[in-house]
């Protein structure tokens, strides 16, 4: 008896790091999707975990480039053309200048959602976890800005 098994093709989740967006720019524009999180947030592993099992995100990742940012990051990161560094706010603590900067405040919430244009002018900015339906509707937000 013989058994094939025929290949299930399933969309796989593409992320890219936030200092080759730059670059990846220069041979192809698209959104930019960022997701500002660090290593201790359960929601934003949440998310992520949503993120790995929602189809409809899967099928479009291919139209925006997907940036999942650790704001407590400690390398110092090129974005257009500006150096951004860690800063230190405590003994053990501290927020990345950029997850300052694309939140647009001192204040950073986790998860905190950025999605930026070709040009990186801000089309939406959300604090807290996306539920189906508004991933549904920044996926639509993703498309109209393309």
């Amino acid at each position: 008896m013989v058994f094939f098994l025929g290949s299930i093709a399933t969309a796989q989740m593409k992320t890219f790091a936030i200092e080759d967006v730059d670059s990846l720019m220069l041979k192809k524009e698209k959104p930019i999707l960022i997701l500002l999180s660090t290593d201790w947030c359960k929601y934003c592993q949440m998310q992520k975990n949503q993120l790995e099992k929602n189809k409809d995100f899967l099928m479009q990742s291919d139209k925006f480039y997907y940036v999942i940012f650790n704001a407590e990051g400690k390398d110092d990161i090129v974005f257009q053309q500006k150096t951004f560094q860690y800063k230190p706010t405590g003994l053990s603590s501290g927020i990345h200048e950029l997850a300052v900067a694309l939140n647009g405040s001192e204040k950073v919430a986790f998860p905190t959602w950025v999605l930026l244009d070709t040009k990186y002018q801000v089309l939406f900015r959300y604090n807290g976890v996306l539920k189906p339906l508004e991933i549904k509707e920044l996926l639509k937000a993703i498309e109209a800005s393309r």
